[in-house]
């Protein structure tokens, strides 16, 4: 748990996974995926119009599309006030001035981010960054086969090669520029563009995933995972995938005899 000073008035926020509660890290980890996929500011407007003209420029026409409807969400956003990267903040926050924020549904969420509009964005930049960065930290120490991701690896590893091509050119190699130019488009392009709008929306799909493994956790070893904290959820999970391991193993001898 962490406190901070918000011009005055304290505000108690959930930093780590033994504390945090599972329904509140899920409804933090949807914003944060609506703030990568849409945004809600000039800097993403930009991002989006850069990607949608790598994609025309490849042919990838549905690609394209999808990017330029992302931006259309962005406008929205901007235009509605509505930041992602502040409402993932706003899960995090347990109390303001000692008052509970427990009310963690849409517009409950909407209610607190209100409440902490005296924040300026660099403010709250700087407690959201700190605060994901102890989570991840902790999920991918205590759960690397759940949280190791190999795509993010691939993706700074392209980030490396460019910062090296990047100092070779200011160096006066030749060629460099081209090859940081290539793999700035490659970083660009390299997440695919997700749909935020319809029955395919990946907010839906996040909804239904986490309930679909709570319900399996719930009937498989009779728990209640929803009360839980992020560290006994995926405590949970692992002993469910581990039993299933041992089961099939058991199956698979069965068969051999």
């Amino acid at each position: 748990m962490k406190e901070i000073d918000m011009n005055g008035v304290k505000v108690e926020m959930y930093d780590g996974i033994d504390e945090l509660p599972i329904a509140r890290f899920h409804k933090y980890n949807k914003m944060l995926l609506v703030d990568a996929g849409i945004g809600s500011d000039m800097a993403d407007f930009d991002r989006h119009l850069a990607k949608a003209a790598g994609y025309i420029g490849k042919g990838d026409r549905d690609n394209a599309v999808k990017e330029l409807e992302n931006l259309r969400q962005c406008v929205n956003a901007v235009q509605q006030g509505l930041s992602p990267r502040h409402l993932a903040f706003a899960a995090l926050v347990k109390s303001i001035g000692g008052e509970p924020c427990g009310d963690i549904s849409d517009d409950g969420i909407r209610r607190t981010a209100e409440r902490l509009a005296t924040l300026t964005a660099g403010e709250t930049a700087t407690a959201l960054g700190a605060a994901k960065k102890k989570i991840d930290t902790e999920l991918k120490l205590y759960f690397p086969r759940l949280f190791d991701d190999a795509a993010s690896k691939e993706y700074h590893s392209v980030l490396k090669r460019r910062t090296a091509e990047i100092l070779k050119a200011v160096r006066g190699e030749e060629e460099a520029a081209n090859k940081a130019q290539k793999l700035t488009t490659e970083l660009l392009l390299f997440f695919n563009p997700v749909t935020f709008s319809g029955a395919a929306s990946m907010e839906i799909r996040h909804d239904k995933q986490f309930e679909e493994m709570c319900l399996m956790l719930s009937r498989e070893l009779h728990i209640d995972p929803k009360g839980m904290t992020v560290m006994e959820y995926y405590c949970a999970f692992e002993r469910l995938k581990e039993e299933a391991r041992k089961a099939r193993r058991q199956a698979k001898g069965m068969k051999q005899r």
